[in-house]
């Protein structure tokens, strides 16, 4: 909570200049630290500093909408024009009072007949400025008030946009899509995704799960649109990434191939600097390239992508294992910086009696997944069990029904509702004929002749939430019991393994290593570090974004442009609006799935994509949400 001068946010009038409806504000301004005299943005207006220029904020607001405007509907546009050509009027001392009724009949109209959300929202706070600022607008008219050119700050967003870890332009390559136009889309996706495909297929898609349509019929499927325009380009031979427009000097090494290190190599090489990545494992990709299936990402897609950042000239150095990072000894090689971005590979011991007794047949999970996508041949038992509820345990379980594996069974010690798998993991393998067994975990290995035969478990209960916010798993007293099992794979998580540090680079009580938020920056000069070894086990799409923050670190490091300050729009429900015009119920369109006991037969792709025309008809049904917000520096 706030005091401001003057709030209409969320059409609710919080007026402190006259003290009739005094009051406090709920909203934290979506502006840098706060700095703001003014902020105006598509729910309503919040001035902080009384003196804050109100005209010159919208004049300024509205050519930032401008911009957004597509035109498609023309509402909008001729809207927006209108009233910029109004005000530009009256800085021009030709203005008359009338203009001020003509602008807010405007900012009703294109409310209510413009096709998208963008359009049916973002005047408001223009409104909210003619009406209770009147004042100022008549001073403008009468030439007592200028349109003055201060700094004024800007950010565009929308709901999916902000849930989505690497900020994609969503509705952006989304609208390109739907115009056809599939190599714009790509492009504008690769600016902050330099994996479409790989993404397109893994991503846990927090951006769906913040859609606007998902309260009205379902949400957009984001992902398989993504996934479409790295299929559309794939089809066509692959088009190639962007060149830098002039060559550096510098040099950076980057310690791992997965997705933070390709996305930081990539986005490195588009600024000009050589780079050279260090990999351990015999291919790229880290656990994209060995933690996932086939059957969710076909090895080529990865390849294909991976080889795209090569022919940009990144070298990439296989079966390297940096053993002991020497930051001086890589300087004297030509390296300006370091990145350090080896993942999160080493499985976590589950904790119960026998695991560390060498028995045959119990396996680390990462392990598992990393020497059956590595070639490993490995022989099928009766009865696997698979303790832990994330997707690397859906994914060990599933691979081990593609191979050949009898009866495949999960443990997990809470339930279905905490399991933090993806929902599609999950369904996926109920339907492939995997079972779960829920509120259960082993506590000792049974094992004859050095051979696993089983494991005693135990019943839990559900507590009081523990520090993940999840309800705390309670063992019950006397309700032991013994399932009979030839195999046991541990996938309760991963760490990191660092090669050996500068005792100057910081490392947490998990094992991960410690970097300024902001620029990735170690505790040792020209070192950063980012990806799973610096937040443990995440995404895919959080690790590839952390390469795209790990490179403007280091650009600035090395004496370019400071990284862009972010901002924060937590607190701020960016799917509220004070109006919304007519959405028709249209469901989002299915895509084929392989049939599950076909799936079970091999590691062909589960899930089909959108071709063209059915991810311009998905398109179609996106209501382009976005949000601009605009504020005066204070």
């Amino acid at each position: 909570m706030d005091t401001v001068a003057f709030s209409s946010w969320n059409g609710k009038v919080v007026d402190n200049r006259t003290g009739k409806t005094a009051g406090k504000v709920a909203v934290d301004l979506p502006v840098p630290e706060g700095k703001a005299a003014a902020m105006m943005g598509w729910n309503g207006l919040v001035v902080k500093d009384s003196k804050a220029d109100i005209p010159s904020l919208t004049f300024n607001y509205l050519k930032e909408a401008r911009k957004i405007s597509c035109g498609e509907c023309s509402v909008c546009m001729i809207g927006i024009d209108r009233l910029l050509d109004i005000m530009d009027r009256m800085a021009r001392g030709q203005g008359k009072k009338a203009d001020l009724s003509e602008m807010r009949e405007i900012v009703r109209q294109v409310a209510a007949n413009s096709k998208c959300s963008f359009g049916q929202s973002a005047l408001f706070p223009v409104l909210d400025a003619v009406k209770y600022y009147k004042a100022d607008f008549l001073a403008l008219i009468g030439g007592a008030k200028k349109l003055a050119g201060g700094a004024y700050g800007v950010e565009v967003t929308a709901p999916c946009m902000d849930a989505c870890p690497a900020g994609l332009d969503i509705p952006g390559y989304i609208e390109l899509i739907r115009n056809n136009r599939f190599d714009q889309s790509l492009n504008l996706i690769r600016r902050d995704c330099v994996l479409p495909g790989v993404i397109g297929r893994t991503c846990t898609h927090p951006c769906e799960d913040a859609c606007v349509r998902r309260d009205m019929d379902e949400s957009l499927a984001i992902r398989l649109l993504k996934r479409a325009a790295a299929d559309v380009d794939l089809a066509q031979g692959g088009a190639p990434f962007g060149t830098p427009l002039r060559e550096k000097d510098a040099k950076v090494a980057i310690i791992g191939a997965g997705p933070a290190g390709l996305a930081a190599a990539c986005q490195l090489r588009l600024k000009g600097y050589g780079v050279t990545i260090f990999e351990s494992l015999p291919h790229a990709g880290g656990m994209a390239a060995v933690g996932i299936p086939d059957y969710r990402l076909p090895a080529d897609i990865l390849s294909h992508e991976i080889d795209l950042i090569k022919r940009m000239g990144v070298q990439i150095k296989l079966n390297t294992k940096i053993e002991k990072l020497n930051a001086k000894a890589l300087k004297k090689d030509g390296y300006s910086a370091v990145f350090v971005a080896v993942g999160a590979h080493e499985g976590n011991k589950i904790g119960v009696e026998g695991e560390d007794a060498g028995y045959e047949g119990f396996v680390d999970g990462v392990r598992f997944l990393r020497d059956m996508n590595l070639g490993v041949k490995i022989e099928p038992a009766g009865k696997v069990m698979i303790v832990g509820g994330g997707n690397v345990a859906l994914d060990c379980a599933r691979s081990c029904a593609r191979l050949g594996f009898k009866k495949v069974e999960i443990i997990y010690r809470r339930s279905r509702a905490e399991m933090p798998a993806s929902d599609e993991e999950i369904e996926g393998a109920k339907e492939e004929g995997i079972s779960i067994r829920f509120l259960a975990v082993p506590v000792k290995i049974i094992a004859k002749d050095g051979k696993v035969v089983g494991a005693e478990c135990i019943k839990m209960k559900l507590g009081k939430p523990d520090e993940s916010g999840r309800r705390r798993p309670v063992p019950v007293k006397g309700s032991e019991f013994t399932v009979k099992t030839d195999m046991i794979i541990a996938a309760i998580g991963q760490r990191p393994e660092l090669p050996a540090l500068d005792k100057k680079v910081g490392t947490t009580s998990w094992g991960t290593v410690q970097v300024d938020p902001k620029t990735l920056a170690t505790d040792v000069e020209g070192v950063f570090a980012g990806g799973d070894c610096v937040t443990g086990p995440a995404t895919l799409i959080e690790a590839l974004d952390m390469g795209n923050r790990a490179a403007e670190g280091i650009e600035a490091y090395l004496g370019g442009n400071a990284p862009a300050q972010r901002v924060s729009f937590k607190g701020v429900d960016l799917c509220k609006q004070r109006g919304r015009g007519l959405v028709i119920q249209n469901p989002a369109a299915d895509v084929a799935f392989l049939d599950p006991k076909k799936r079970v037969e091999n590691f062909e792709e589960v899930e089909g994509g959108f071709n063209a025309a059915a991810a311009m008809r998905e398109a179609q049904r996106c209501l382009r949400c976005y949000r601009v917000v605009v504020w005066e520096q204070a």
